[in-house]
């Protein structure tokens, strides 16, 4: 059925820590996503006044397993082991079954925590989830609930590298981004998707299912300037509903990725086609019609196919029976086909059994076909990636330039215009989460006060501009 859209973010939704993006869910199975999933969901997903959770040791039996994480039985005990091999979580009490004098016990598990000072984004460096402010993304528990538990892992990764890269960012003001560009080749590396054609179909499934949207789409032009990667958004709950009444999107079945075709058999029954002839007359014995049969028999509208089966070898009466079943544009095809059927001596025979059965193109150009679109993908790739290289590239040097002025303007402030910064960047931000941070990270207290300093500078404040001989800048 059709996804009704996210609720926003001012409930619903826990803090995910951001490995579960980077680590867990591009290195590792279904099954371990989703037992990953489970734990998170069950101990983020309920914390007390001081923002602690308030259950960390998990009792997790196969039932619960089977019917809230969406684990089949045969992937438990796998899928368990994973997890706990590579740092996800560790288990506190194993599970005992009934025996004699002995109580069924229940096996106890709880996520890993890392206490170090090092934020680990690879599989090698992994030592269990960031304990440390920072490096989490507010994500809402319909993702957990519905979509990492029913979806496939393809689906999985998309729709949670559209949620990381949007609600995932946070700027100075604490507002959320709505888009985000992700390429194919982004998107295929962050989350270690190496089959183009079953990420097109995740995509394509997430949108059509509507648990994202696609805002723009990407284009590849030779002029760097005109290329563009796809733009994606998170779709709320609003937002569906106010598609409700005119969308005209089928809403997804069971059969994900099935491609929706008739009800007709692929290779068309020569009969099908064959067209109604009246009788034939009885004919006289004249110099005309012997030296003219075929045309005379064979309508005008088939005339070039009668006279293109002539060329190639048939008789007239083949020629004018094939002409009559097939079009032109079919039996040309077929004449194109025949070399790459590797005809043998009859190769007329063949020929006119691929008109009549309407055989289908020749698995020797499919393959060649399919190589030529791997080789046009991997262009478009490499070019596609270059752009973004560039992109990134441009924007970390624009980036870094604008830092290390807005920083010198702010080794020459005096201590009451620092103050005033100070105050308006603390001013901005709408969580005490983060004004703690502020009041107690230096850096993190910089890096918001240049923030400050750089908007006031690019709004065309005259007086500040003054203040800091930018007039001539």
């Amino acid at each position: 059925m059709k996804f009704n859209g996210f609720k926003h973010l001012t409930a619903n939704y826990l803090y995910c820590p951001n490995q579960f993006f980077e680590v867990c869910l591009p290195h590792h199975s279904r099954g371990t996503v989703r037992l990953v999933a489970y734990l998170l969901r069950k101990t983020l997903g309920w914390l007390d006044r001081e923002g602690n959770p308030i259950e960390q040791e998990i009792s997790i039996s196969y039932r619960d397993l089977i019917n809230e994480a969406g684990i089949s039985r045969g992937a438990i005990r796998k899928a368990l082991d994973e997890a706990v091999m590579a740092g996800f979580i560790i288990c506190i009490q194993p599970g005992k079954a009934n025996g004699n004098n002995q109580a069924a016990e229940t096996a106890q598990y709880a996520l890993r925590w890392d206490t170090g000072m090092d934020y680990a984004k690879t599989p090698e460096a992994f030592n269990g989830f960031y304990a440390g402010e920072g490096y989490r993304t507010p994500i809402p528990n319909s993702f957990f609930d519905l979509i990492v538990r029913q979806e496939t892992l393809a689906v999985v990764k998309v729709v949670g590298t559209v949620l990381r890269h949007t609600v995932g960012y946070q700027n100075q003001f604490g507002g959320r981004r709505q888009i985000a560009p992700l390429s194919y080749s982004y998107i295929q590396k962050y989350v270690n998707l190496s089959d183009r054609s079953t990420l097109s179909a995740a995509i394509q499934h997430s949108i059509e299912t509507g648990y994202v949207s696609c805002v723009q789409k990407g284009y590849i032009d030779p002029s760097s300037n005109k290329r563009r990667p796809s733009t994606y958004a998170v779709r709320w709950h609003d937002q569906a509903n106010t598609e409700a009444d005119s969308s005209k999107t089928r809403p997804a079945t069971r059969q994900r990725y099935k491609v929706q075709t008739s009800n007709g058999s692929e290779t068309r029954p020569a009969e099908r086609f064959k067209n109604q002839t009246e009788e034939k007359p009885q004919e006289n014995n004249t110099d005309k019609q012997q030296n003219e049969p075929a045309v005379v028999a064979v309508a005008v509208e088939n005339l070039e196919s009668f006279q293109l089966m002539q060329q190639v070898g048939f008789d007239d009466e083949i020629a004018r029976d094939l002409s009559q079943k097939r079009g032109l544009e079919e039996i040309q095809q077929q004449i194109d086909w025949l070399p790459h059927r590797n005809p043998d001596r009859n190769s007329l025979g063949m020929l006119r059994r691929a008109i009549e059965g309407s055989w289908l193109k020749p698995d020797s150009l499919l393959i060649q076909e399919k190589k030529q679109q791997s080789l046009q993908n991997n262009h478009a790739e490499a070019v596609e990636t270059q752009i973004e290289e560039e992109l990134v590239s441009a924007a970390k040097q624009e980036k870094k330039r604008r830092r290390e002025q807005v920083r010198s303007i702010w080794n020459e402030l005096t201590f009451d215009e620092r103050a005033r910064i100070e105050q308006s960047a603390l001013g901005q931000l709408n969580s005490e989460f983060f004004r703690d941070r502020f009041k107690k990270n230096e850096e993190y207290r910089l890096s918001q006060c240049l923030d400050v300093l750089l908007v006031q500078l690019e709004t065309g404040n005259r007086e500040v501009k003054h203040r800091f001989h930018l007039i001539a800048q």
